[in-house]
C-alpha cells in the first residue's frame, strides 16, 4: 500500500472541500484516527488501517489524478449537481473508457457527507440489487425480507434524509439484469422530489431500454423517468489530454503533443446546433495506456528498472 500516495490523496479532498470528520466517517473510523494517519502518528498497524481507508474511497495505487477541467468531467458534474440539487434523475449512457467512474468516484469522494450514495453494480437481481443498496446505507437486512420490504426500509431512510437532497450513483448500470433494472421504477417513485440520481452504463445502457422498450414490461417506465434523454461524454479536447498528461507525470510538452497525435479523435458539436466542431478523444483508457507506457519509458532511461 503506498500510504505516502493515500495521504496525499485524502489532503487533496479536504482541499476541496471535503472535512477529515466527513471522510472519517465514510471510512468507519474516528476523526481522530484519520487525523493520527495522516500525521503518521497511528500506533496500530498502519498498513491495515490504510487498506480500510483506501477501500471507502475506491483509492488504488497508481490511480488516475482526475483533472476537474477535462470536458467529460465538467459534463458529469453538471449532471451531479442538478440532480443533487433538483432531485432529478439522469442517466449518462457513454462508451467504456470514457472517465465515468473515475469522475463519479472523484465527485462521491468531494461530497463526502452521508447524503451522496455509491454503488458499483455488478449482474445482480432485483433482490441482490435491494439488499447491495440497503447495505450500502447501513441498513440491517435479514433473510426474511422479500424485495417490497428491501425497499420499505431504503426509501424511508433516504426520505429522511431529504433536508440534504440525497443522491444516488448507480455505476455500471447496464449490468444489472432485467429485474433489478425494474426495482428502480418503484425507487423512484416512492422518492419522488425527495432524491436525485445519477445512473451511468456504456452506450449499451440506452440501446438496451430503448430495445425493449414496449416489448418487455416495465422499459417504458424506466426510459420515462429518465425524461427518455441520455448523456453521452465528449471526452477530452487537445488542451484536456495535454492536462490530463502533466497532473499524471508527462510534463514535456511535446510528449504530450506526440500522445494527442496518436490518439484516435473524432470532431464532435459540444453545443447541438452551434455549428461548431471540435477534436475530442473518447477513449481515455487509450490515453492512460500512453501515459503508463510513456512513464516506463522514462523509467527505463533513467535506469530504474534495471
Amino acid at each position: 500500500m503506498d500510504i505516502q500516495g493515500l495521504k496525499q490523496y485524502v489532503d487533496t479532498l479536504v482541499k476541496r472541500g471535503s472535512t477529515q470528520g466527513e471522510i472519517a466517517r465514510k471510512c468507519g473510523i474516528s476523526g481522530t484516527t484519520l487525523s493520527q494517519i495522516l500525521s503518521g502518528k497511528y500506533a496500530a498497524k498502519e498498513d491495515n488501517m490504510a487498506a480500510k481507508i483506501a477501500a471507502a474511497l475506491n483509492y488504488y495505487e497508481g490511480a488516475w489524478n482526475v483533472v476537474e477541467t477535462v470536458s467529460s468531467y465538467q459534463q458529469i458534474k453538471a449532471a451531479f449537481n442538478a440532480a443533487k440539487r433538483n432531485s432529478k434523475w439522469f442517466c449518462i449512457s457513454s462508451r467504456s473508457g470514457s472517465g465515468k467512474t473515475q469522475s463519479l468516484i472523484d465527485l462521491y469522494n468531494v461530497n463526502a457527507d452521508k447524503s451522496v450514495i455509491y454503488l458499483k453494480c455488478r449482474k445482480w437481481t432485483g433482490r441482490k440489487f435491494l439488499t447491495k443498496l440497503a447495505t450500502c446505507l447501513g441498513l440491517k437486512v435479514t433473510r426474511y425480507m422479500d424485495n417490497d420490504d428491501l425497499l420499505d426500509i431504503i426509501t424511508a431512510n433516504i426520505n429522511q434524509m431529504s433536508d440534504l437532497h440525497p443522491l444516488l450513483i448507480l455505476d455500471d448500470a447496464g449490468k444489472l439484469t432485467h429485474s433489478a433494472l425494474c426495482a428502480l421504477i418503484p425507487l423512484y417513485d416512492d422518492t419522488f422530489h425527495r432524491m436525485g440520481a445519477l445512473v451511468a452504463g456504456t452506450e449499451t445502457l440506452e440501446r438496451t431500454i430503448k430495445r425493449y422498450v414496449g416489448r418487455i414490461e416495465g422499459y417504458d417506465e424506466i426510459d420515462g423517468r429518465f425524461k427518455r434523454n441520455y448523456i453521452a461524454l465528449l471526452g477530452a479536447t487537445k488542451k484536456d489530454v495535454c492536462a490530463i498528461c502533466q497532473a499524471n507525470g508527462v510534463t514535456d510538452k511535446d510528449k504530450q503533443l506526440e500522445i494527442w497525435g496518436k490518439l484516435d479523435k473524432r470532431k464532435k458539436e459540444p453545443v447541438e446546433g452551434s455549428g461548431k466542431f471540435i477534436l475530442f478523444c473518447d477513449d481515455l483508457r487509450e490515453l492512460a495506456g500512453m501515459i503508463d507506457n510513456e512513464l516506463i519509458h522514462q523509467q527505463l532511461e533513467r535506469g530504474e528498472l534495471a
